[in-house]
């Protein structure tokens, strides 16, 4: 007989747990330390504070569900420098631009090495 009290038990600490995960994520990932990434309303700002250079940088918006990310590059990205990237330039591989109206975005990614080979990479929710 406990175990009709245990499953509405198990029922509510599931949801709560399910609640906690689909309302907690919020924060960047990754190497913080060494690149910086913020959204504006109309563009993607990357900012290196490596204290190095950064070379093959690649931004990327990946968006809901199974169709491919927009991305675009940066050749080179010096120390200390930040690059503003407009939404409208980055790409699908059809090279259709991006659009929050047409596509419902959920991650930013940034990664690129370092001039030591070092790889870098940097995770940021997206916010409409």
């Amino acid at each position: 007989m406990p175990h009709r009290f245990i499953r509405p038990r198990l029922l509510a600490v599931a949801a709560i747990a399910g609640l906690a995960v689909a309302c907690g994520g919020g924060g960047a990932s990754g190497d913080l330390d060494k690149v910086e990434v913020m959204q504006t309303q109309f563009e993607i700002v990357v900012h290196n504070i490596s204290g190095k250079a950064l070379m093959d940088v690649l931004a990327e918006i990946k968006p809901a569900g199974p169709s491919s990310h927009y991305t675009t590059r940066i050749a080179r990205l010096e120390n200390g420098e930040k690059r503003g990237i407009a939404h409208t330039s980055f790409h699908d591989r059809d090279h259709v631009p991006f659009s929050a109206r047409t596509a419902k975005a959920t991650l930013i990614i940034v990664s690129a090495k370092d001039i030591d080979g070092n790889a870098i990479r940097v995770e940021l929710p997206f916010k409409k």
